[in-house]
């Protein structure tokens, strides 16, 4: 059974995003020491643990370093720039979901075998909530694309509404029942060619080209919660990529 919503699974997140801003802001130079994890605590009214869990997140993200008996030194204040691929951002997936619901037609527990795994460049042996079905469009109800969505096995409780609200986002259900925060989807397409199957459900020919997009869902931690694998005729789907320069862990 998936966790109850709990404040400090979302606290560390909230507060490492604040400090990031300070850091950003030049309220602390590179090489001053960050007040104490307890001051910090007592500052930001959350528990040490919580202090603790967010500095991690600025050291990996290379804004601090931390050494015993030094403390949280600053060391930088405007982590290299890279670029990234975005979609524009996870906001624009729930523009996506206005247009495009989920028409489930069979759910099923799996765990990945190697084959699973490596077309889902997923964990081997990971266990998953599989919702299988179509996009529909929201104009027409026609399908636009066969669709499959592994929910990680832990948050089965979501199955119901993810059958009773296919206009949701099912990264919104997990966020909003099982107390975890989403800040990453990675987004892989390629192109394929439509199997017998496919092409039967879209009504297209066999061998047409498609387009199939796979999405993974992390948390902060890295942690796969969602994958989502559509397969699009050429013609019914094209990606826009947008190379946006940004500061790494803002």
């Amino acid at each position: 059974m998936p966790k109850s919503a709990s404040p400090a699974s979302s606290l560390y997140v909230d507060l490492a995003r604040r400090l990031t801003e300070e850091i950003t802001g030049r309220r602390y130079a590179v090489g001053s020491l960050l007040p104490t994890e307890v001051a910090m605590a007592q500052q930001y009214g959350v528990s040490r643990q919580t202090v603790r869990a967010a500095l991690d997140i600025l050291q990996e993200r290379g804004y601090v370093s931390r050494k015993k008996s030094i403390g949280t030194r600053v060391e930088n204040v405007d982590a290299a720039t890279h670029y990234v691929q975005t979609v524009d951002s996870i906001e624009d997936l729930v523009r996506v979901a206005a247009s495009e619901v989920r028409q489930i037609e069979a759910v099923k527990e799996i765990t990945l075998d190697r084959n699973s795994a490596r077309r889902l460049q997923a964990p081997m042996g990971s266990n998953w909530l599989v919702f299988s079905g179509f996009r529909v469009d929201t104009r027409d109800g026609k399908p636009l694309a066969v669709a499959n969505f592994y929910v990680d096995r832990r948050f089965a409780a979501i199955r119901d509404e993810v059958l009773q609200q296919p206009q949701v986002l099912i990264s919104s259900m997990i966020e909003g029942r099982c107390g975890e925060s989403i800040t990453d989807v990675l987004q892989i397409a390629d192109a394929v060619l439509i199997d017998a199957a496919v092409a039967a459900a879209l009504q297209i020919p066999k061998d047409s080209a498609g387009l199939r997009v796979l999405r993974h869902y992390k948390n902060i931690k890295n942690e796969l919660l969602e994958i989502s694998e559509t397969v699009y005729p050429a013609e019914r789907r094209s990606l826009l990529t947008q190379l946006r320069r940004t500061r790494r862990g803002t």
